[in-house]
């Protein structure tokens, strides 16, 4: 079997066994560096629930604006953008939906936060994050980010498209 059949094969196994694959996966929005986000391929395009090692994750995310959107600045708007915070949600997931923010943080100094207070073992989470800013003397913020799934318009809030984590049974 040539090589090309082998990872065609490879493929179908993990799309039929129902596993979530990390790759190609579109981000709107600041991008999750973890944990990382993946898409559940099995049935409906969805966020996947990629499980974390503690009860007390440290979430981290892009930067804004980030390195490449400021090589491609030609005008330099990106360079009048001052004091970057960030905003920070982690909603409960019920029926791989999201619904209650159990956890929020605004104006985070840096694109990265532990969870101070420990979330619930064994359970299925949603987070979300964003960018506030100042341009030109406005206070700004970017949209939520999410995954770009089908479906997966602006309109909807809490969205489905939301990055998931799984916290351990302990």
């Amino acid at each position: 079997m040539n090589a090309r059949w082998l990872v065609f094969l490879s493929m179908v196994v993990v799309a039929l066994s129902g596993c979530a694959l990390p790759a190609p996966v579109y981000v709107y929005g600041l991008r999750p560096e973890y944990p990382t986000a993946m898409l559940d391929i099995s049935g409906t395009p969805k966020a996947a629930f990629v499980e974390v090692d503690t009860l007390q994750p440290t979430l981290r995310w892009g930067s804004f604006p980030d390195v490449d959107a400021r090589k491609d600045d030609r005008d330099g708007r990106l360079n009048r953008i001052h004091d970057v915070r960030y905003d920070l949600r982690i909603l409960v997931a019920e029926n791989d939906h999201p619904t209650e923010v159990v956890y929020a943080r605004s104006e985070l100094p840096e694109p990265s936060h532990k969870v101070e207070t420990p979330l619930l073992p064994a359970a299925k989470y949603f987070w979300t994050v964003r960018a506030r800013f100042t341009l030109d003397g406005v206070t700004r913020v970017t949209p939520w980010a999410r995954i770009l799934g089908s479906g997966s318009s602006g309109v909807v809030v809490p969205s489905r498209y939301y990055f998931g984590l799984k916290t351990p049974a302990r």
